[in-house]
């Protein structure tokens, strides 16, 4: 530096503003970036002082008339000693450090990075940039790191369990499990992958929970990133179908979250769920789209309505890769697949009049039951024996149930049948549990089992009309409660659910329940987070659904607690059945161990629930009421359009009316009420609310007995909703030994 400079105020300077690209928005703090030409910076004290550079001129008003002209001055001798005190200040902030501008983190605050002056006079000294150089830097600056994706293969990640299954699992795929916290693979994931990359094809089956998705979904993944690598953006790579609306979208959400790095620059929505509930039309126009849809996630029968419509994506499903079947076991079931059965025998007609009828894509289908006995209905007395094949003998279960796919399904070959759960049906990491109690007081010991054991449960019903009503009545017994069933449109399910996990964070926080009630619509497959409890409200019609619906909970590592509520006359007649169903294991066998003893009872204070029995009362005859009220008020609704359409007077022809209708609507008016008995029945169960559940009905003294009930409560001791009862967890109760002695009282 020379000393012709003169010292100019920094609010004097106009800045130019730089465009840089839309990736520095990530970081926190960075605003924008600005220089100035003809002028140095030196830090004095820990500031920023700026001068004119060589007594050339600077531009402080940005125009061609106004401009400042420095004269030459000599420093002070105090700058001079800075100087040369802070050498290495000047090595730092020099004209090519300036350029190479590299660390946000070397500049304090109130300091400002400025760009050195390309001027024509400045002469290329050593350790300095020259006008090329600057160039080169600036080009590189600009196309190398602000717009351009940068190549995740490069970035090496450690995931040494996942590299020992197959050492060609691309980087950029290991960064994406590494993301989500998946360090190291399940069994089923570990034992199907590498054949899925070879593309054999497979048949697996794992307990619920185990990470089924991404034991397919990863092999899917990876031929989508050759497939970029080869140019491709426009085939598709797999077709997924799964019996449910909600599991497609988990399964596409779950897939896209994995893949973020491998979709970041590419289409969007290159992975695509194709639902029932939602626009078809959105759907049709994202089809068109460039690289759209390269892996389907479907449920059969919108995939088949697009089908239909748009015969011209036959050619680009029938080029699939892969095809999967989530949920498989549903084959088996007569008639619940007629549309996938429909597509197969479409898209296998079009493949082979375009490569011959020797080719076939990759076959993949999975489920957590595979069983023939699972399928048979728990109310009747049919039971099936094993199967034989064609030689007259017995065969496997597994054989029995691929010999039956296969007939639905073609394979190129045998599939590699992969079994990870041979022995148990239900995972071994649920616990399960019976709560007997009378038909009618179902009701009161779903509400004993959230007052005791809050947490998030997951509560399935038989019945839509159910689970319509049990969520009335948690809402008016102050649960937070959530409905999911196939009559509300699937944009409200999501909602639902959103809402529930949203609330059930704040709940943990507090200690109080959150329920999610569903129908069956939500047993397979769905990953809800953090699911507790599964309450069997109603016994499930199949040992399948029982399987599937216990599988909500227990996800992964975790543990959980699986409880059935049936009467006297349920537990001797499907609910024996169903043990008897779920025990026929090796193990079990061996040991000759009864149905009764694979399942414990519940530990239930029977002083509790006296208490809870008013409130419960009130609950379930408002909840009555809200509900047949909300329905007569449809039904007039509806009736009454009718007969506009029809030119109908409804009240003018009462002699042919509907005797079933007259007697249904004649049914749920005995079900409401007058407003002023809800009035009191609300300002009653709101009483009753307030009151403090107490063990053992100690209603006095909190200071009496042997335990000083006021210190617990000032120190927030003990249960959260139960005054003097010990805080409760109902999976470490299972384990206990008090669980145990419950059982032996059951079997006697």
């Amino acid at each position: 530096m020379t000393e012709n400079r003169k010292e100019i105020h920094a609010k004097d300077l106009k800045w130019k503003k730089v465009e840089v690209g839309d990736t520095l928005d990530d970081f926190n703090g960075f605003y924008g970036l600005e220089e100035i030409d003809g002028v140095d910076i030196k830090i004095i004290n820990g500031q920023a002082h700026f001068y004119s550079k060589d007594g050339g001129e600077v531009d402080l008003n940005n125009t061609e008339e106004e401009k400042l002209t420095v004269k030459e001055d000599t420093k002070s001798k105090e700058e001079v000693e800075i100087e040369n005190d802070d050498s290495d200040i000047d090595e730092a902030y020099g004209e090519d450090d300036l350029i190479e501008f590299k660390n946000f983190d070397d500049i304090k605050e109130g300091e400002l990075s400025v760009a050195s002056s390309d001027s024509e006079d400045d002469e290329d000294d050593e350790g300095q940039a020259s006008d090329s150089e600057y160039e080169s830097a600036t080009d590189e600056l600009k196309t190398n790191i602000f717009t351009s994706n940068i190549d995740l293969d490069d970035i090496e990640i450690e995931l040494p369990e996942w590299q020992k299954i197959d050492e060609s699992l691309s980087m950029t795929l290991l960064q994406g499990l590494s993301k989500l916290g998946f360090t190291k693979p399940t069994e089923i994931q570990a034992k199907t992958i590498p054949y899925a990359l070879k593309g054999e094809d497979i048949m697996g089956k794992a307990s619920t929970g185990s990470g089924k998705t991404l034991a397919y979904g990863i092999p899917i993944l990876e031929n989508l990133i050759k497939s970029f690598h080869a140019k491709d953006t426009t085939s598709c790579v797999s077709l997924i179908f799964t019996p449910t609306r909600e599991l497609a979208q988990q399964v596409t959400k779950h897939l896209q979250n994995v893949s973020e790095k491998i979709l970041t620059g590419n289409n969007k929505y290159a992975i695509l769920s194709l639902t029932g509930g939602l626009s078809i039309q959105k759907q049709e126009r994202l089809l068109k789209y460039k690289g759209s849809g390269r892996i389907i996630v479907a449920t059969p029968g919108r995939f088949l309505e697009l089908l239909e419509k748009n015969t011209e994506l036959l050619d680009i499903f029938a080029e699939i890769k892969t095809l999967v079947l989530d949920e498989a076991d549903r084959l088996l079931q007569d008639g619940h697949f007629d549309e996938f059965e429909k597509i197969l025998k479409l898209l296998s007609q079009r493949r082979h009049q375009l490569h011959g009828k020797k080719s076939y894509w990759q076959t993949m289908i999975f489920s957590a039951t595979f069983s023939i006995d699972l399928f048979n209905k728990l109310s009747s007395n049919h039971s099936n024996n094993k199967l034989k094949n064609k030689n007259g003998t017995k065969e496997g279960e597994l054989e029995t149930v691929l010999r039956h796919l296969m007939e639905k399904v073609h394979f190129k070959s045998k599939p590699l049948i992969i079994d990870t759960n041979p022995e148990d049906k239900v995972s071994s990491q649920i616990k399960e549990s019976l709560i007997e109690c009378a038909p009618m007081e179902r009701d009161l010991y779903v509400y004993y089992f959230l007052m005791m054991y809050p947490g998030q449960t997951l509560i399935f019903c038989n019945a839509i009309d159910s689970v319509k009503k049990l969520n009335s009545y948690l809402n008016f017994l102050n649960v937070s409660s959530f409905q999911i069933h196939s009559s509300m449109t699937q944009k409200n399910r999501l909602k639902n659910l959103e809402r529930y996990e949203k609330q059930s964070h704040h709940n943990n926080v507090l200690g109080k329940p959150t329920v999610l009630i569903a129908s069956d619509v939500a047993a397979r497959g769905l990953d809800i987070q953090g699911i507790q409890h599964v309450i069997h409200y109603h016994l499930p019609r199949t040992a399948d659904v029982y399987i599937h619906r216990s599988g909500r909970t227990a996800r992964g590592t975790n543990e959980g607690v699986s409880v059935m509520i049936c009467s006297p006359q349920e537990a001797m007649g499907p609910l024996r059945k169903l043990r008897k169903v779920l025990s026929t294991n090796k193990k079990q066998a061996a040991k000759n161990k009864k149905w009764q003893k694979t399942v414990p009872l519940m530990p239930i204070d029977i002083d509790v629930v006296s208490q809870l029995r008013e409130r419960t009362q009130l609950a379930a005859e408002l909840a009555d009421h809200d509900i047949a009220s909300t329905s007569l008020h449809k039904d007039d609704n509806w009736l009454k359009k009718a007969a506009d359409d029809l030119g109908i007077d409804v009240d003018s022809d009462d002699e042919n009316k509907d005797t079933f209708l007259a007697k249904n609507k004649t049914k749920k008016i005995n079900k409401t009420m007058d407003k002023e008995e809800v009035k009191y029945a609300k300002i009653k169960l709101n009483e009753l609310l307030h009151e403090k559940i107490r063990k053992d009905k100690r209603k006095r003294y909190l200071t009496g007995g042997l335990t000083n009930l006021a210190d617990n409560l000032v120190k927030k001791r003990g249960h959260e909703s139960i005054i003097g009862h010990d805080k409760t967890d109902a999976l470490e109760l299972l384990k206990s030994k008090k669980a145990k002695r419950s059982n032996k009282k059951f079997k006697k």
